[in-house]
């Protein structure tokens, strides 16, 4: 049986997590013992065997000291009197910490999950970590493997690392992209040594909101307008009658403000597009539609001139 403890003052502290008897295989070489996965921030720890046989382990300092104990469960506090023995326990102060073996490198992805209007781009920051003994010049290249929505590229900058550092994932999304909750995988290569971890992050997509405006034959710009609290991305097209034309924010006058009240640290956000449609300028007039891509709550304004 083996238990992980905190770490005391010269013995073990209190009872994390301990096993359940285990009969040993063999006589010599290495006995595995499962204890139930438990989370542990990175520090110092006692771990703890017992062994249900006398003088079968023995630790060799200047001074041996045990904490007497017949053979059982494991106590969750251990107690002040200590001897010198051969019982049949045997303990020892081990160091936990974060990182990845050193010849190894780990991945992780920063926010792991976010939300963003449809048509808008969600943005991710990995960051690489070398063990100890991978060498810097060790290359790690980095690509999307799976998840990226239908009809968008995903894209990894910069794709490849020497070294511990960041790159940057960028996941776009259309204004059809469907509402929902998608996972994109990024995976991490290295060929030597031949090593490969993955890590996977959420993006939940939400559909836009559809508004129709008059359009009167003399109409030369429609300038949409939206508004909301906090910051974020926002995207906007404009669509006539049936779909033709569908006009994005590519090529049009854009403007973007944050704007503060007194005394508060949340902003206002705008987000002002000016479509020109002087060339489709109707005969008659037409109801034209105004798709706005948002995942926070907003306020929409529609001027035609």
């Amino acid at each position: 049986m083996v238990a992980l403890y905190t770490a005391g003052s010269s013995k073990p502290g209190s009872l994390i997590v301990s096993s359940a008897s285990t009969a040993v295989a063999t006589s010599s070489g290495w006995q595995d013992i499962t204890v139930a996965s438990t989370s542990i921030t990175a520090g110092s720890y006692w771990v703890a065997a017992q062994i249900d046989s006398v003088d079968s382990v023995e630790f060799a300092t200047s001074s041996i000291t045990y904490y007497p104990k017949a053979y059982g469960s494991f106590d969750s506090t251990w107690s002040s009197s200590s001897t010198q023995t051969t019982s049949e326990q045997w303990n020892m102060r081990v160091t936990y910490s974060t990182g990845p073996p050193p010849a190894d490198f780990t991945i992780t992805a920063n926010p792991t999950s976010q939300s963003v209007g449809a048509g808008a781009t969600a943005s991710y920051t990995l960051t690489v970590t070398y063990g100890s003994s991978l060498t810097s010049g060790t290359t790690v290249s980095l690509s999307v493997t799976s998840g990226c929505p239908a009809g968008v590229t995903c894209t990894v900058t910069s794709n490849s690392l020497t070294a511990s550092g960041t790159a940057t994932l960028a996941v776009p999304t259309l204004i059809t992209t469907p509402s929902g909750t998608i996972s994109i995988t990024v995976t991490a290569t290295c060929t030597s040594p031949s090593l490969t971890h993955t890590v996977t992050v959420q993006l939940t997509v939400s559909g836009p909101g559809s508004y129709s405006t008059n359009v009167h034959p003399e109409a030369v710009q429609i300038i949409v307008t939206v508004t909301w609290t906090g910051t974020g991305t926002a995207s906007v097209v404009l669509e006539g009658p049936s779909g033709s034309p569908t006009l994005t924010e590519s090529g049009q006058v854009i403007y973007d403000r944050l704007t503060y009240t007194s005394g508060s640290t949340t902003p206002t956000s705008i987000h002002r597009v000016t479509f020109n449609i002087s060339s489709y300028s109707p005969s008659s007039a037409q109801t034209w539609t105004v798709l706005v891509s948002l995942s926070a709550s907003y306020t929409v304004t529609i001027e035609v001139s």
